[in-house]
C-alpha cells in the first residue's frame, strides 16, 4: 500500500508521549502497525475468497445441467459485487452479458439453438448473431435502472427491442411493434422466409422453456400460435376503414370476408386457417386458428401477401398492442 498512515498511540492514565518510557513508546507503535498489518491482510483474504466464491457462480452457469441452477448462477452472478476497497478485479462481464449467457445455455440445454455467442473486443461485451443475418445486425441485453434484473433484447444497428426479460420476476414479454419493424418490415424485404422462421422458432423456444422449466409468465404477443391467443389491436373502437379494406383485397384473390352471428369479421384461408376479428371485453382482437394450433398471425403475414399487405397499410389502427407496462 502506498498511502501511509499515522500512528495513534494512547496511553494509560492520561500521561502523554513524553512521560512514556521509550520502550514502552515503541512496544505500542509496533502492536498499531502489527493489528493494522493483520486487519489488512484479513481483508485481503476474504477479497481473494470471494473472487473464489465468484468464479464457482460462474463455472455453474457455463457448464451445469441443471435448468434450476442454471437460474440460480445467474440471478447470483446479476447481483454479485466484486470489487471493493481492497480488490479491484478490471476486467468483468456485465449483467446484460450474463443474460446473453443464460438464454444460449437455456438452449443448449434442450438442445436447439441458432445462436451463436460471440464476444466484441472492442466494446468490451458478449452479443448474440443468427446464422445469414450476422452481417445485418447483433443483440445484446440493454438493462434497467429501474429494475436490475429487468433487462430488454436488443438489435443493435436499429435499436428495435424485442423482448423484456426478468428473471427474478419470472416474466417474459415479446414487443410486437418492433417485431414487426425488425422481422416483417427489415428483414422480411431483405432475406428469405427460413431466416425470419428461425428467429420466430429460436423466440417461441425461448418462451416455452421458460414457461416448462421455471413457470415464466410469457406474453408471445403476435408470435403466438394457439387457437385461443387474442391480438388485442390498437384501436379502441370499430376499425371499420380497415375491415372495408379487407373486404376488397381478400375479394381480389378470391377469398371473402363475411359477418358472423355476433358481428364478427371472418375470413376463411387455406388449409382450414381461420382469422377473425371480434369485439372482446369492449376491444377489438385479432384471432387466428387452425386444426393443430401451429399458426400464429405473424405466420399469417408471411403467408398470405394481402394481409400482409393489409396490416401494414392499416397498422396505425391495427397494431397489436404490447404490454404497456414495459413497451
Amino acid at each position: 500500500m502506498t498511502e501511509k498512515y499515522e500512528t495513534q498511540t494512547f496511553y494509560p492514565h492520561a500521561q502523554t508521549e513524553d512521560e512514556q518510557p521509550a520502550d514502552a513508546k515503541k512496544a505500542a507503535s509496533s502492536l498499531s502497525t502489527t493489528g493494522r498489518l493483520m486487519a489488512y491482510s484479513k481483508q485481503l483474504r476474504n477479497s481473494l475468497n470471494k473472487g473464489l466464491d465468484f468464479t464457482a457462480v460462474l463455472d455453474t452457469l457455463i457448464a451445469t445441467n441443471d435448468s434450476e441452477e442454471l437460474l440460480t448462477a445467474t440471478l447470483r452472478l446479476a447481483e454479485f459485487e466484486l470489487d471493493d476497497a481492497y480488490l479491484v478485479f478490471p476486467q468483468q462481464y456485465s449483467r446484460a452479458d450474463y443474460y446473453l449467457l443464460f438464454l444460449e445455455r437455456l438452449l443448449e440445454l434442450h438442445q436447439e439453438s441458432s445462436i451463436i455467442l460471440n464476444s466484441s473486443d472492442h466494446n468490451k461485451e458478449l452479443y448474440h448473431e443468427y446464422p445469414g443475418v450476422n452481417t445485418a445486425g447483433y443483440f445484446v441485453f440493454k438493462v434497467t435502472e429501474e429494475n436490475k434484473y429487468g433487462a430488454y433484447y436488443t438489435e443493435v444497428n436499429t435499436g428495435n427491442v424485442l423482448f423484456y426479460l426478468d428473471l427474478r420476476q419470472r416474466i417474459l414479454r415479446f414487443n410486437s411493434h418492433d417485431l414487426t419493424n425488425l422481422l416483417v418490415l427489415d428483414y422480411g424485404e431483405r432475406f428469405d422466409r427460413n431466416v425470419i422462421q428461425m428467429f420466430q422458432e429460436q423466440f417461441l423456444n425461448i418462451g416455452w422453456y421458460l414457461k416448462k422449466d421455471y413457470g415464466f409468465d410469457v406474453d408471445f404477443n403476435l408470435l403466438d400460435p394457439v387457437n385461443n391467443a387474442l391480438y388485442p389491436i390498437s384501436d379502441p373502437g370499430v376499425p371499420q376503414q380497415a375491415l372495408d379494406r379487407l373486404f376488397i383485397k381478400a375479394a381480389a384473390v378470391n377469398y371473402m370476408l363475411i359477418s358472423g352471428p355476433h358481428g364478427e369479421a371472418i375470413l376463411d384461408l387455406a388449409e382450414d386457417v381461420q382469422l377473425s376479428l371480434f369485439a372482446r371485453d369492449g376491444r377489438w382482437v385479432i384471432a387466428v386458428a387452425d386444426p393443430n394450433n401451429e399458426v400464429s398471425f405473424f405466420d399469417v403475414l408471411f403467408k398470405y401477401d394481402f394481409l400482409h399487405d393489409w396490416y401494414l397499410e392499416n397498422r396505425n389502427s391495427l397494431e397489436i398492442r404490447a404490454d404497456n407496462l414495459y413497451f
